[in-house]
């Protein structure tokens, strides 16, 4: 079996983070993951973190932790297309759609061609640069991916082409997954085109073989209003409207998709404003960790087929029985708290421990400290060993950011997943709350990192210190630094 995920988007981008983070607890099958983005604005600041986040988990996945089939940690092999984003604009600088159409020798070689483009598009829509997106306006961006998108002949599409070919060549069942929103204009746009694009560019055998997946998200932020009178944009108000229009078009496409899902929020969450570039950059939602999930069903489905649709519990919170898992909540919330409590065991106690005795020099006698570092030969002030260290310092840090936004991230609901207050805190800032982790975090807690609460125990993280001392990893793929890493893992358990 092999996976395949393109994030459409902003939102596309943010739903692959989530999936990447379950790669990083290990929920997904342990087989090849290739993703790939689609989006005109190579510069958004959502896209931008997504990829961050997807080089930590390669750099992370390199070191040598053991065999997969015995560790979850990063258990699935994710590829990257390259270039990891395509655009349909890679060559151009300041794209326009009446270039990209050639409109002015369309009016002079076919005046009523020229005429049906001016009654479908307005002149805003037509000179509007879309180096930052398609501006919330679908019709734009269907007609230039429709044309642009080419299976064959460009990357990253070729090596996705060539990637299912061999795939089914080989006799191998092949699930392909888009994420996107439903209410913007790139994902409402490219979900229909690029999938009827990939179904229709698939041979025979490789169709037989072939299962197409996606999750549509519907409205689940919102933000006040723009100034922005005069540049073309998109308009909160229009997404409901946006949503009715789109859903009407897709159930005419209902032949293109073997099984999708549907998500929104009845309540959407308030982000700032922006029109495209570095500065949109939206906090984590929970709404793009149920997406990731959805695609966790749809790799982990023998068949899956229709419309999935899932709703909560209680209407005024969102707990672990809330996650589909198939084992109400408990695998999920499991695997969470593992890799959430080796994040914060690293983070605030060996890695603190592993800098300092670095910069102070001393013989330190820790019993792990020598097992993993003084008899393996590492030294940490080896170039290569700070790299690594730093690596999994990163995307530990990003893991736990990610948490304590989605922790957030809902407008009236109360979620109730992981006591982020452990290691990130909030603050008020023009009506937003903006995450920042703890210098310090609160070890003491270290036993409650998941919701609810259970009794206090105080001393977890020292257990943790103390299991570490007596460790011994008899996994032989794990080598070197992956070993300590593995030994932690596990200590985490």
């Amino acid at each position: 079996m092999s996976y395949y995920a393109i994030g459409i988007g902003g939102t596309g981008a943010k739903c692959i983070e989530a999936l990447t983070h379950l790669c990083g607890m290990g929920m997904l099958p342990k087989q090849d993951l290739y993703c790939l983005f689609v989006d005109p604005d190579r510069a958004n600041g959502s896209l931008e973190r997504a990829t961050i986040t997807l080089r930590q988990y390669q750099a992370c996945q390199k070191l040598k932790i053991g065999d997969p089939s015995k560790v979850d940690m990063f258990g699935t092999d994710i590829a990257v297309g390259d270039p990891h984003v395509w655009s349909p604009f890679m060559s151009k600088q300041r794209p326009e759609l009446a270039d990209f159409f050639e409109y002015s020798s369309l009016r002079a070689k076919c005046p009523a061609a020229a005429h049906l483009f001016d009654v479908l598009y307005s002149e805003d829509e037509k000179k509007t640069s879309l180096d930052m997106g398609f501006r919330g306006h679908p019709s734009i961006g269907a007609a230039i991916l429709a044309r642009t998108v080419n299976l064959g002949e460009e990357e990253p599409w070729l090596t996705f082409r060539k990637k299912i070919e061999a795939d089914t060549n080989a006799g191998h069942k092949v699930k392909i997954f888009l994420f996107s929103s439903i209410f913007g204009g790139t994902g409402a746009s490219g979900f229909p085109t690029i999938t009827r694009l990939i179904r229709n560019g698939l041979r025979p055998q490789e169709a037989n073989l072939t299962t197409i997946g996606g999750a549509l998200i519907l409205p689940y932020f919102t933000f006040v209003p723009s100034n922005h009178k005069d540049v073309l944009h998109a308009a909160a108000d229009h997404f409901l409207m946006n949503t009715q229009m789109a859903l009407q078009y897709y159930r005419t496409q209902q032949k293109q998709h073997d099984i999708v899902y549907l998500l929104g929020e009845s309540e959407p969450s308030p982000v700032t404003f922006s029109i495209g570039s570095t500065e949109q950059e939206n906090d984590a939602h929970f709404i793009e960790f149920y997406a990731a999930l959805a695609a966790r069903d749809f790799y982990t489905r023998d068949e899956p087929k229709g419309y999935a649709m899932i709703a909560r519990q209680d209407q005024e919170k969102i707990g672990w029985l809330d996650l589909p898992d198939g084992k109400n909540g408990t695998e999920i919330k499991n695997k969470t708290e593992h890799l959430t409590r080796f994040a914060f065991a690293y983070l605030n106690v060996f890695l603190k421990t592993l800098i300092s005795i670095r910069e102070k020099g001393k013989n330190y006698r820790a019993p792990w400290y020598i097992d993993y570092f003084k008899r393996a030969k590492i030294d940490l002030k080896d170039a290569e060993t700070q790299k690594e260290l730093a690596q999994v310092r990163d995307y530990c840090r990003s893991l736990l950011l990610w948490l304590a936004q989605i922790e957030i991230s809902a407008k009236r609901q109360n979620i109730e997943l992981v006591n982020y207050t452990t290691f990130a805190s909030k603050e008020k800032k023009d009506e937003m709350n903006i995450v920042h982790l703890l210098h310090d975090f609160v070890n003491d807690e270290f036993g409650n990192l998941i919701l609810p609460e259970a009794k206090e125990r105080p001393n977890e993280i020292s257990k943790v210190w103390e299991i570490m001392c007596g460790s011994k990893v008899k996994d032989v793929q794990a080598v070197g630094l992956g070993k300590f890493f593995r030994a932690l893992y596990d200590a985490c358990a």
